[in-house]
């Protein structure tokens, strides 16, 4: 069964359960009808055990004998067609018989004796009396003070003839629901593995290169459907997956070839010719400045890969916010105060969050960062900390010129410079969102940025509170 296909496996075994139920319900009629065809011959049987005591018993100083019509004085009688009559004492002897037993008797054994003696009805086959099967009745009676007993036996070809008849019906018309249901389940497994089929062939064409394309739908609301429906959902995940590390390489080639390129063209210029001291020292300062950039943005790349890669921090800890707010508005004075940026903090200090302080500490410094980079001078940059719930917000306002509505669903894809960044040649890789999201999502956290009415962007991180 193993080498079966899905569709063999499902139409074998809807043979093998509805089988069962018919080999179980033929069973129970064959059994059903056999007890009441025998039902009938006993109570056949019965009636005629009565109708020969009653008439025993209407003149009991009559001799015993078997109520036979003599032929041609009543019309026949159905009851008593093939039909042995015997009345014989409770010793065993043969008292009256009808004509139709000849020379033979019916059987009376010492058991059956007994048991007429105790009072009781005895019914038996005697499958050896003759040359068929015979159903015989005993019955006890009291006529004149003496006690006889009436054996009825009627042949039993009739009703085994009825039971074969039926058995073989029974047997014809389960073959025929059998042969039915095997072309009904042909059909039935045919129509739901049809889909899974073209689903199947449809998968196989699906490659890297062919990601656009989607599993079929089967047109239904059923499981296979809703199987669809979600491989459709992790093809499309997929998808995008891919066309963001495809980006991703792209960028990153780019900003890497961008100051190599650079480099490779201020040495180029300066070994062209011999220069003097302060020439080559500003070309050194220039390559400096190139490798720093390179520096740093190798660095933000292996922190990347590194969060991509799940070395995300998992040990939470209650981290106080107003320490680490401060911490970065101190080692980011300097710059506000080159910019003559303003940097307000308002962060109550009874406020705790469960993260690690690194974490915090590394998103906390990339915001401010940012906002100190777009805020004019003479702006202002507000750090303030709320609560919502169970969470914690610590919210970064900038007095910059906001973000176009088209820039703000692409801010935290990696690499990707809003409009502002590209007019104002503000220095950066389009990393530093990128990293915060994965930082903060590895936190239990978010990060969302809005425009602030009025002017300017606000930058809110949520952090799970410290119970």
């Amino acid at each position: 069964m193993m080498h079966l296909n899905l569709k063999a496996r499902v139409l074998l075994w809807h043979l093998v359960a509805v089988g069962f139920i018919l080999a179980l319900a033929a069973l129970g009629a064959d059994w059903a009808f056999s007890r009441m065809v025998l039902g009938q011959v006993d109570q056949a049987l019965v009636d005629l055990a009565q109708a020969e005591a009653t008439a025993a018993l209407a003149d009991p100083k009559q001799p015993i004998r078997v109520h036979e019509m003599l032929p041609g004085t009543a019309p026949p009688s159905l009851p008593r067609l093939d039909k042995f009559i015997q009345i014989i004492d409770l010793d065993g002897h043969v008292v009256a018989k009808s004509a139709n037993l000849g020379t033979a008797r019916l059987p009376s054994s010492p058991m059956l004796l007994s048991k007429l003696r105790a009072g009781e009805n005895v019914l038996e086959t005697l499958k050896h009396f003759a040359e068929e099967p015979v159903r015989l009745l005993s019955v006890p009676m009291r006529v004149g003070g003496v006690d006889y007993a009436i054996q009825v036996g009627g042949s039993l070809d009739d009703a085994s003839a009825a039971i074969r008849s039926a058995r073989l019906l029974f047997l014809t018309l389960s073959a025929a629901i059998l042969a039915a249901v095997a072309v009904t389940g042909v059909m039935l497994a045919q129509s739901i593995l049809s889909p899974i089929d073209r689903i199947v062939q449809r998968a196989h064409l699906i490659g890297e290169s062919e990601l656009s394309e989607r599993l079929p739908h089967p047109g239904t609301q059923d499981e296979i459907a809703r199987l669809v429906e979600t491989l459709n959902e992790m093809l499309e995940r997929i998808e995008r997956t891919f066309d963001a590390q495809r980006r991703f390489t792209a960028d990153a080639s780019h900003e890497l070839r961008s100051p190599l390129s650079r480099l490779r063209a201020e040495l180029e210029v300066t070994l062209r010719r011999p220069r003097e001291r302060g020439e080559y020292e500003e070309s050194l300062w220039s390559c400096l400045g190139e490798v720093e950039r390179l520096s740093r943005l190798t660095e933000e790349l292996l922190m990347l890969a590194r969060l991509d890669a799940g070395e995300r921090e998992t040990m939470l800890q209650p981290v106080a916010l107003s320490p680490i707010l401060e911490e970065a508005v101190r080692r980011f004075g300097p710059e506000a105060l080159r910019r003559d940026v303003t940097v307000v903090v308002d962060a109550p200090v009874s406020v705790s969050v469960m993260a690690t302080r690194a974490a915090a500490s590394l998103v906390v410094s990339n915001i401010l960062d940012n906002a100190l980079k777009f805020s004019p001078a003479g702006g202002r940059v507000r750090v303030g900390v709320s609560t919502e719930g169970s969470v914690a917000v610590v919210a970064v306002s900038d007095s910059g010129p906001g973000i176009p509505e088209e820039d703000v669903p692409r801010l935290f894809e990696r690499f990707y410079r809003g409009t502002v960044a590209r007019s104002a040649n503000a220095p950066g890789f389009g990393l530093g969102l990128a990293i915060c999201r994965a930082v903060i999502e590895g936190q239990r956290g978010s990060i969302s940025v809005t425009n602030t009415p009025g002017g300017g962007a606000t930058v809110s991180i949520r952090l799970p509170l410290a119970s």
